[in-house]
């Protein structure tokens, strides 16, 4: 099967910074658009100065800005003004991250934008949106995951909201969903055949994350009573092996868990009903003992053979190696300034002639 890239011939111009823009326009470049990173030196990308480094630029603005032209350029001089002019009149999309104005302030709004190129895709995205009562409040991932209920589900035994390791509302909120504004922006504009702003926000967006706990609630039942996904359900629940490393099992329906039973030869927690598996019905402890047995690999060699959902808890540099990773290219090996670094790839597989 030929791999295309959907997005071959289409021209981004990137204003955003830091991690939910550019790491959505980095997923635009692997689709195969043209994507240009505008920096003001006076306003550079933050990312540009976390640690590690290589020859004083950070290791994560290389993995989230290596693919896309670099330009940096005082848009707010006469002369650097008319070069932005220049490849606004060419682009097809145009990306920004400021707080709600900051553009027009710049002379570079949606309204003056779509008078230099009547076809643009203009992609805004914010914290809270360019509405509401909150719209020109700053915001990162915390207060995002806070406002949408996503903290409260995720507590430990004590009750206290647990901050995950990862960026939710960044990634899931803004990233992700820049991706389909500007690919559901072009879709728009050609049918439509005029401009498209698109109102991007992180508060929203995040909001979806919570689904099924906001499903509960219409059927006035509280997630945080029944955290059936987080720590409910035997399961459907996380165990440390005998080398300390952990494992989770995600045996969530009753087929998985029977199948589960038989890998390891205990018929007797066998069931037909969900309900058997909730920690204190099922004696947790249990499969506590058990998964402390083996190690994790071991663990995993053994369910190769049965259909259980058992997955090993890897750390960052184990997904690297792990098969699955390599099978589907996920990661590319780039060079800069003589050392290797690896780019997150392409978030899905296109073909042609199927």
């Amino acid at each position: 099967m030929k791999e295309i890239l959907p997005l071959q011939g289409i021209k981004v111009l990137d204003f955003s910074r830091l991690l939910p823009g550019p790491l959505g326009t980095h997923m635009l470049s692997q689709m195969g658009a043209e994507v240009i990173k505008i920096e003001s030196p006076k306003r550079m990308d933050y990312s540009r100065f976390y640690q590690p480094q290589i020859n004083g630029v950070s290791t994560l603005f290389h993995t989230l800005n290596h693919f896309k032209k670099q330009i940096v350029v005082d848009y707010e001089t006469a002369e650097g003004y008319r070069q932005i002019v220049e490849q606004i009149r060419t682009a097809d999309v145009l990306v920004e991250q400021f707080r709600p104005g900051a553009m027009e302030g710049f002379n570079l709004s949606f309204e003056t934008v779509k008078k230099i190129n009547p076809d643009i895709v203009y992609v805004s995205v914010t914290g809270y949106g360019q509405t509401g009562d909150k719209k020109g409040a700053a915001g990162h991932d915390l207060n995002y995951m806070a406002e949408t209920g996503l903290l409260s589900m995720n507590r430990d035994e004590n009750g206290k909201p647990v901050i995950p390791g990862f960026q939710v509302a960044d990634i899931a909120g803004g990233s992700f969903m820049l991706v389909a504004a500007c690919t559901t922006g072009l879709l728009a504009q050609r049918m439509q055949q005029k401009a498209q702003y698109i109102d991007v926000s992180l508060f929203d967006a995040t909001l979806a994350v919570g689904a099924i706990a906001q499903g509960m609630l219409q059927g006035n039942e509280d997630y945080a009573q029944t955290p059936f996904l987080s720590g409910l359900m035997v399961n459907y629940n996380v165990y440390e092996c005998a080398d300390r490393k952990w494992i989770a099992l995600g045996a969530l329906e009753l087929k998985f868990w029977n199948s589960f039973c038989d890998m390891v030869v205990q018929p007797s927690w066998k069931t037909d009903k969900n309900t058997d598996l909730i920690a204190g019905v099922f004696d947790k402890r249990k499969l506590e003992e058990l998964f402390k047995t083996k190690t994790r690999d071991e663990w995993i060699n053994k369910s190769v053979d049965f259909d259980v959902c058992l997955s090993p808890i890897l750390d960052t540099a184990e997904v690297y190696d792990q098969k699955q990773t390599k099978d589907r290219a996920i990661f590319q090996d780039v060079e800069i300034d003589e050392k290797i670094i690896k780019i997150y790839n392409k978030p899905y597989k296109t073909y042609s002639g199927l």
